[in-house]
This record gives C-alpha cells, sequence and structure tokens, in this order.
C-alpha cells in the first residue's frame, strides 16, 4: 500500500495546500458574491425609496398647485373625486389644521389596521415636519407619511406604502438564496478541481524528487507543459538542476576515475621504493629509492592540490588575495624562468603590446594561471620555436587580455571544447602531463571574473591561449 501510495505521488504536504487552494477560491467566491449582492440590494433599496419619496412629493406638489388655483373648496373636490379612483400605488390624503385636528382623511379600506387617524393626531406640530413611519405589527411593511403646508391654516400629508418596495427587495433576496446556494455548490466543485490542477505539478515534483532519493537515478524528468506560466517555469528550472546536477556527477565520476588512474602509477613505484629501501642494505641504493619515493610522493601532492583549487574556484570558495598588481613586472619574471627552461631547445620568447599600469588580482594566482600557459607552450613548442606573450587592454570590456602564443601542433577541432577540462589529455601529444593544467587556468581566471579561450593560428602549426583579467575590482 505504501508503495502505491507513493507511485501516486502522494504525501502529507500535498492534501494541506490542495485543500487550502480551493479553500481560499471558494473564500473569494463567496466574498465577491456577498459583495456584489450588497451593493446591488443597497443600490436597488435607494432606487426603490428614491422613486417612492418622489411619489409622495409629486402628490403632495399637484395639491398645492390645485390649492393655490382653486382654494380649499377645489382642493376638497379633488380630494372627492381621488378618494374613489385610486391607482396602481394606494396612499392615502389628510388634510388638518396647523392644531393638528383632522378635516378630511381619505386611505384604503385594507389599511384601517394601521390606525392612521389615532398615530397622527398623536404627534405635535414641530414634529410633522419630519418624514413618518406608521407600523403595524401584523404587517411586513410600513406607510411613510410627507407633509407639506399650504399656508398659514392647513397642513396636507400623503402618506404611501413601502409594501411594492419590500415586495421587491423580499423576491431580490430570495434569489439572492438561491443563487448563493448554486454558487456554494459550484464554488465548491470549481475549488477542488482547479486546486487539483494547480498543484498537480508540485505533487510530481515531490514524486520526481522522492524519487531520486529513493532510486538515485538522476535521468527523472518533469514534463513540460508549455503553458509559460510559473509553475512551468519551476519545472523548466528543476529540469536544468537536474541536468546541471547529473552532469557534475557524471564528471565527478570520471574525475575519480581518472584521479585513480592516475595515482595508481606513483603509488605503485612509491610503494616499490619504499620496499626497495627496506629490503637493501646497500646504503646508495637506500637513498637513491627514498629519493625516488619522495619524488613520487611531490607528484601525488601536485595533482591533489591542482584538483583541490580547481574545485573551489568552480564551486567559487576559492580564497583570492586581491591587490593593484602590475602585469607587465609579474609577467618579465615568469618569461626570464620559463626562457632558461626552454633555452636547451633555443626556444625564444617574446613579450610585447601594452599593458596597463595596475590590475585587481591576485598574484600569486594571476602568475600561476599565466605561467601554467607558458609552461605549456614551452612544452609543445619546437626547438628553435618562438613564443609570442602578448598584452592588451580592452577598455570597451574593462578588461587586461593577455595572449600567449606557439608554433607548435595545432589541437584537432574535436578537442578543442573539452581542452579546459579537468584531467583531459588530447590523444598522441607527445607530451606528459597531469591534464589539470589548462583546467587550473579557467578556474583561476574566471574565478577572478576573466574569461579563458583557445584557438588555432591560420595555418598548419601555431596555437593561440587567451586569457582576460578585469581592470577593477567587480
Amino acid at each position: 500500500m505504501s508503495s502505491s501510495r507513493k507511485s501516486k505521488g502522494f504525501h502529507p504536504a500535498a492534501p494541506t495546500l490542495y485543500l487550502r487552494l480551493a479553500g481560499i477560491f471558494f473564500l473569494v467566491l463567496i466574498l465577491s458574491s456577498v459583495i456584489l449582492f450588497g451593493g446591488t440590494f443597497y443600490t436597488l433599496y435607494r432606487s426603490l425609496n428614491a422613486d417612492d419619496e418622489q411619489y409622495a412629493r409629486d402628490r403632495l406638489l399637484s395639491y398645492w398647485a390645485r390649492y393655490q388655483a382653486t382654494g380649499i373648496e377645489g382642493l376638497m373636490d379633488e380630494f372627492q373625486a381621488e378618494s374613489l379612483i385610486f391607482d396602481d400605488r394606494p396612499f392615502f390624503i389628510r388634510l388638518a389644521d396647523l392644531e393638528n385636528k383632522t378635516l378630511f382623511l381619505s386611505y384604503p379600506e385594507h389599511w384601517e389596521s394601521f390606525s392612521i387617524l389615532e398615530y397622527l393626531e398623536t404627534k405635535k406640530p414641530e414634529e410633522l415636519g419630519k418624514k413618518l413611519q406608521i407600523e403595524d405589527p401584523g404587517r411586513e411593511f410600513v406607510l411613510e407619511v410627507n407633509t407639506i403646508k399650504l399656508d398659514q391654516d392647513y397642513l396636507l400629508q400623503v402618506g404611501t406604502s413601502s409594501e411594492k418596495r419590500e415586495a421587491l427587495l423580499g423576491l431580490y433576496r430570495r434569489n439572492f438564496l438561491f443563487f448563493l446556494t448554486f454558487v456554494l455548490v459550484f464554488g465548491l466543485t470549481a475549488g477542488l478541481i482547479l486546486a487539483s490542477r494547480a498543484v498537480a505539478p508540485i505533487r510530481r515534483l515531490s514524486f520526481t524528487l522522492k524519487e531520486i532519493t529513493t532510486t538515485g537515478d538522476l535521468s527523472s524528468r518533469l514534463p513540460n507543459r508549455n503553458t509559460g506560466d510559473e509553475i512551468d517555469e519551476l519545472s523548466v528550472s528543476f529540469n536544468r538542476l537536474l541536468d546541471r546536477i547529473e552532469g557534475l556527477v557524471s564528471r565527478m565520476k570520471e574525475t575519480l576515475d581518472a584521479v585513480a588512474h592516475d595515482l595508481r602509477t606513483p603509488l605503485t613505484r612509491l610503494r616499490g621504493g619504499a620496499e626497495l629501501a627496506l629490503q637493501s642494505n646497500d646504503e646508495n641504493r637506500r637513498e637513491g629509492a627514498l629519493s625516488d619515493a619522495l619524488e613520487e610522493s611531490e607528484r601525488i601532492l601536485t595533482l591533489l592540490t591542482a584538483l583541490m583549487d580547481i574545485s573551489e574556484a568552480e564551486s567559487g570558495i576559492l580564497k583570492l588575495h586581491r591587490v593593484e598588481m602590475q602585469p607587465r613586472e609579474a609577467l618579465e619574471k615568469l618569461v626570464e624562468i620559463y626562457s632558461f627552461a626552454g633555452a636547451d631547445r633555443e626556444i625564444d620568447i617574446d613579450l610585447s603590446g601594452s599593458f596597463p599600469a595596475t590590475i585587481y588580482a591576485d598574484p600569486a594566482r594571476f602568475s600561476q594561471a599565466a605561467g601554467n600557459l607558458l609552461d605549456n607552450a614551452v612544452k609543445f613548442s619546437p626547438g628553435k620555436g618562438r613564443i609570442v606573450v602578448s598584452g592588451k587592454v580592452l577598455q570597451d570590456k574593462k578588461v587586461f587580455q593577455l595572449k600567449i602564443s606557439n608554433q607548435g601542433p595545432q589541437i584537432k577541432e574535436s578537442d578543442l571544447p573539452r581542452i579546459w577540462d579537468r584531467l583531459y589529455r588530447g590523444a598522441d601529444t607527445g607530451v606528459s602531463g597531469l591534464g589539470l593544467g589548462l583546467s587550473l587556468v579557467k578556474a583561476v581566471t574566471e574565478a577572478h571574473g576573466g574569461s579563458a579561450m583557445v584557438e588555432n593560428i591560420a595555418g598548419e602549426t601555431g596555437v593561440c591561449f587567451t586569457i582576460e583579467f578585469p581592470l577593477e575590482h567587480k
């Protein structure tokens, strides 16, 4: 059962995130619906209320105009006519004197329970200027009363019902409850579906990580959905990370295999020399064996030191003691040293070009990188050959460019991309070595923020190595 759950990518964190996303979507949908309902309900209420108030005002103004034109007798005739004919919106009319004594009152029979007369005659004259509401405990609506003063003798009141408004608002509320029920079901279903789709790539990522952790197989990759969203970018970045890790592990294995192969011979010689020293009674032979053992141990130490320096530089933890140094002075010393080393083969080394007054670099590492290139040039140069060491300042790139070219055999095109790899030695070079010199050059220059390049010189012979160091600290 455990293996079945793993194969499907289930893990404790996924349901939690899954439910959280579904809950967030659900809550957002519900809150949006409530806000939408609240806004539209308030707008509808304001609109209906304004319409009722406008109706009452229109009635009052119509009666006021009638009174101004025909007096109290004409207004009473108007009341008598309208008391018999009601339109689709019922209302009541009350005419009172300034002491709030009722002179005329007409209202629909079904409003009898509101006790209109009793309510209004209990109000003080100063209270009549406000909008009043008459309630009936048995009714769900109220009567809203608006008052106008006709002149110094009369008050006119028109009362309208909120029944129609309340009916429309009640219908809207009931419809919203039905709509909200639908939204709850839809929101829950859609939230679960969308959350499941959103979490699916994360589940696949988690499953792939578990599979790699369990099996150690770095060949697993996440599928590319080509959606261009953040999850897809995460999948692409994760696959690139796996590619890089797989490449690093592969190169590490190759390096370990090469180191094991390169260490086997000097260790065998070291052991043989030590056994010979122990078995021999001849003092001279014993000293020779110990001397050979020291040489082999020095070779091993050089190999391991170079590997550690390259690893530190490539991982970004190589300690650089940068100062303002004079590159020409350092190169003059190196040319002098390697000119002496190539003197027996009559190899000439020329120093030319332009040099900055100072660059910001680690003097020891700078000399190490340039020295390795010079050592490589001397090894591969033919007798009576010429090595050119030239400097150049590239102001647009703000770097110091150093070129070291020799007249030795050219590098095969198939070997050029791998010439900087650690422990890589091209076939048929005819020169022994550890295969770490160029790797160390590249690692040191890149640790400084520079670069290293190689190209064959046009023609049948000659190779040019180029390294660049920043003029200033980046």
